[in-house]
């Protein structure tokens, strides 16, 4: 009994596939944390990248915060303020 080209196809692809998930590490040199072997600029570089992208939802959260707060308060004092008085009317000049 022969297998159908379909199943051929695709056990050949998933074996394909397979194989360059197990090579793709080493391709990669893919441990990013581990520091032995690089020099001191890329373990520099790893840890200022670390902290910023640490640090940006944080400011990105504290100052939708900060805008919020601001702004209430703006609302706020705008309802605690008298309404503007109602202004003169226009006189009309007659035409002779």
């Amino acid at each position: 009994m022969e297998i159908p080209v379909h199943s051929r196809v695709k056990s050949i692809f998933a074996t394909a596939a397979a194989l360059a998930l197990l090579a793709a590490p080493g391709i990669a040199e893919a441990c990013s944390v581990c520091s032995a072997g690089r020099d001191d600029e890329s373990r520099t570089a790893f840890i200022l990248t670390t902290a910023f992208l640490t640090l940006l939802p944080l400011a990105l959260v504290g100052g939708m915060a900060w805008w919020l707060r601001r702004r209430t308060r703006q609302v706020s004092s705008w309802a605690t303020q008298q309404p503007p008085a109602r202004p003169a009317p226009i006189p009309r000049i007659a035409k002779a």
